[in-house]
């Protein structure tokens, strides 16, 4: 594992690029810690990189499938992922946003883990998906 102190020095445009390259295939480990921390480098570069760049769009195409696969986990991983997607989803909601069904309650689901969802469900609603979130609650 290693640590990026990066208030203590000025990394170069070249150099974030470099670092999130060379963290991106940690989001395919099979341990969530591990992803969870590879996202949150790569979430804190993506800060510091342009708002509309093309490479961001692709890092947040990336990042999507590696936090949807912690999901299927036991639901004590699930809830430490989804309060890590929580924060996710307040700073950049549009790598999730088409995520939604993953976020539907389970019946089997413990309660801190429905709350979990229900919380990312209410911020991923958007025009574009109340009728399917309406329908899910209604249930």
């Amino acid at each position: 594992m290693f640590k990026i102190k990066y208030h203590s020095f000025i990394l170069g445009l070249i150099d974030y690029f470099s670092i999130c390259e060379r963290v991106t295939p940690r989001l395919a480990h099979a341990n969530a810690a591990v992803v969870l921390s590879a996202v949150k480098v790569i979430m804190k570069f993506m800060e510091m990189l342009e708002v509309n760049s093309e490479y961001i769009s692709t890092l947040v195409k990336k990042l999507s499938p590696p936090l949807v696969t912690l999901l299927s986990a036991e639901p004590e991983i699930q809830y430490v992922a989804l309060r890590n997607i929580n924060l996710v989803v307040q700073k950049r909601p549009e790598i999730l946003k088409n995520e939604m069904k993953v976020f539907f309650v389970k019946y089997n689901d413990p309660i801190y883990v429905k709350l979990e969802k229900l919380d990312i469900m209410i911020r991923l609603t958007s025009q574009a998906n109340i009728a399917q979130v309406l329908a899910e609650l209604k249930e």
